[in-house]
């Protein structure tokens, strides 16, 4: 399709139809870039007013603390409230804050789920402004290397593929929008082909991955002397785990375009991502980020602790000072883009490592991850692949796990991997989380052949 007949016309179209505000939040967000930390945080402070004050009116959990801690967040100063806030994680959430406000009945909010790295599911809703927050932001970001709405972009992204009708529509839908969506889940040498042949015949002007995923690709790339052509590419975007200095280098040696880094999260939102001059920017005018200490403390600019998260524009289900268990700081620098955008780096977080299956391909985490947190009878998982491809699998369970959950789980590793791997099921009763507080639910050491 036309890029600019998808920018000007099908995209904007698409928008509408879906109720969201998108490209009228662009063009604002186009502007406040510009404006003053100080204005900024004084536009976060209306924002953070009105999501306050929405949470204490319909949020048990909000109406209670505020009561208990006697603060109201209209005669006193919305960061003040904020602060005196506890925070919370996705047990929080899912028990005090999720379940208890029930379905909401706007028709434009839409239930999500999150679990990626930690293997912990969160259900949740979110609401139209807050999809459109996250697009028009992801938009700004995109055009600071010269990439436009409707311009074509490949997803090399953990989302399985199948035949479904919603995946039927799913793919009608991202064609018409030119978005080419590739599935991380399965980067075997026959798949890995078929990709770099389809991303060459699509000629994107943008790829999106996680770091690992598309260095995968990139290596096979170079075994398989089947380097594509991108004529029109002008960025690489990744997010999804920390990018490392190795992984920068391999994506901008095999693109020779930027590699630009980003960082955010299904529950959190579009928090940050970086400019041309490799600065992480947060998005000031959708969330406000803190760094706190272990017991919950802030720490000084420079220092590094826990990536705390509000969510401003998420009115379905409140983001109010969510952990995000990854470990990060903020920055008092400045910018030579000259964006008044708050500076922010991501020291520590999110690792999903690739698993080496039965017949020596790979597959991504995510893969495993999504069967097994949707069995009922499990609450927390982790699997470590060892060097000789055995896995072990620990299980938290909910009350008990017979014998015929025991065996769901298992055959739910065989089908993803396959059966000759050696597989060894642990039922305990906690797994230990990393210093920054997340589970590493998925430990690969195993080595692809």
């Amino acid at each position: 399709m036309h890029n600019s007949l998808v920018r000007d016309i099908l995209y904007p179209l698409h928008e509408r139809i879906m109720g969201r505000p998108t490209f009228r939040l662009l063009e604002e967000l186009e502007r406040s870039q510009w404006l003053s930390t100080d204005q900024l945080r004084a536009r976060q402070g209306a924002k953070l007013m009105h999501l306050l004050r929405h949470a204490a009116l319909t949020c048990p959990f909000y109406t209670e603390t505020l009561e208990s801690l006697d603060v109201d967040p209209v005669s006193e100063g919305p960061f003040d409230v904020l602060g005196c806030l506890p925070l919370v994680d996705k047990r929080t959430v899912r028990e005090r804050i999720h379940a208890p406000m029930g379905k909401p009945r706007d028709r434009r909010t839409r239930p999500m789920s999150t679990g990626g790295s930690t293997g912990e599911t969160l259900d949740f809703y979110v609401d139209t402004m807050r999809t459109a927050y996250d697009k028009a932001a992801r938009m700004r970001t995109h055009r600071w290397f010269g990439v436009e709405p409707g311009d074509k972009e490949v997803y090399l992204w953990a989302a399985p593929i199948g035949n479904r009708r919603q995946d039927r529509l799913r793919t009608v839908r991202d064609g018409l929008l030119n978005d080419l969506l590739l599935s991380a889940f399965d980067l075997s040498p026959v798949t890995t082909r078929r990709y770099l042949r389809a991303m060459r015949a699509f000629d994107p002007v943008c790829v999106f991955g996680s770091p690992s995923s598309l260095v995968k690709l990139c290596e096979f790339a170079r075994r398989a002397d089947l380097t594509p052509n991108l004529r029109s590419l002008k960025a690489v975007f990744v997010t999804g785990v920390v990018l490392d200095v190795q992984q920068r280098a391999a994506l901008s040696e095999f693109f020779a375009v930027p590699v630009v880094d980003g960082y955010g999260g299904r529950d959190s939102g579009f928090c940050a991502h970086e400019c041309a001059h490799g600065t992480m920017h947060v998005t000031s005018e959708h969330v406000v980020m803190e760094i706190v200490d272990s017991s919950g403390r802030p720490r000084p600019h420079g220092e590094s602790g826990e990536i705390v998260v509000t969510n401003l524009d998420n009115f379905a289900t409140p983001f109010i000072r969510y952990r995000t268990g990854d470990v990060g700081r903020m920055l008092d620098s400045t910018c030579p883009c000259g964006r008044g955008l708050e500076i922010m780096d991501v020291v520590a977080g999110r690792k999903t490592d690739h698993l080496v299956a039965a017949d020596g391909s790979l597959r991504h985490a995510l893969s495993v991850i999504y069967l097994l947190r949707e069995m009922e009878n499990v609450r927390q998982f982790q699997i470590h692949q060892k060097h000789n491809r055995s896995i072990d699998v620990r299980v938290v369970a909910h009350g008990k796990l017979d014998i015929a959950a025991r065996d769901r789980v298992l055959s739910g590793v065989h089908r993803c991997l396959g059966e000759n791997l050696g597989t060894t099921l642990h039922v305990v009763d906690e797994i230990a989380a990393q210093p920054s507080g997340k589970f590493r639910h998925v430990i690969s050491d195993a080595v692809e052949s």
